[in-house]
């Protein structure tokens, strides 16, 4: 059967262990890879990380550093939860680690500059 012109190929997204591997040597782990890596909004398209998505969507709310298991768009506000993000993988053990990383990531930043994250 031909492929249409107009079908793109599907990829898994996920990020290949030697790549995981190779950032580890120099001090990035999986966790933080996961975080910066790019996702798409499954209601609108748009694409960004969950450390952006922390930063800009869910500023101001004080379950970001209670390890929040959801991920919120920056563009529309949709919420959907970490495990949904393809380079997670439905995996729940994933998305308590990534939540965990990134909750310690926006606690510290907080602390450093003395602010207090609650609207």
């Amino acid at each position: 059967m031909a492929r249409n012109d107009d079908e793109e190929p599907k990829q898994k997204d996920f990020i290949h262990p030697n790549y995981a591997q190779a950032m580890a040597e120099h001090g990035v782990s999986w966790n933080t890879l996961a975080t910066i890596r790019k996702s798409r909004c499954p209601q609108c398209g748009f694409v960004f990380s969950l450390t952006y998505a922390r930063t800009i969507a869910c500023r101001g709310c004080p379950m970001s550093t209670k390890n929040c298991p959801k991920v919120r768009c920056a563009k529309c506000d949709h919420e959907f939860y970490i495990n949904e993000m393809q380079h997670i993988g439905g995996s729940e053990y994933a998305e308590r680690a990534v939540a965990k990383h990134q909750s310690r990531v926006e606690r510290r930043y907080n602390e450093q500059i003395g602010r207090t994250r609650h609207r």
